[in-house]
């Protein structure tokens, strides 16, 4: 399977190749902030086949939390990436 994707403006752009190793919602309080309120729908490739082929994106992770997951977003349009 091969996924090519981006954010909205187009300044960062990457592609997924491979099975998914996982399809999943989740429910946690950090993906409820992150997709405003609803579950965060995601799907894993395995590493080797992901990468951006333009740009680079914005990095995000809460100071204040042991736990907290870093979020990868373009710093222009603000589209999440991972």
């Amino acid at each position: 399977m091969r996924l090519e994707g981006g954010c909205y403006c187009g300044d960062v752009r990457y592609v997924a190749e491979g099975e998914p190793v996982l399809r999943a919602q989740c429910h946690c309080r950090a993906c409820q902030y992150f997709s405003g309120g609803a579950p965060n729908l995601f799907m894993l490739v395995p590493a080797e086949g992901f990468a951006y082929t333009k740009g680079a994106p914005k990095t995000y992770r809460r100071p204040d939390k042991a736990d907290a997951v870093t979020r990868e977003f373009c710093a222009v349009c603000g589209t999440h990436m991972i």
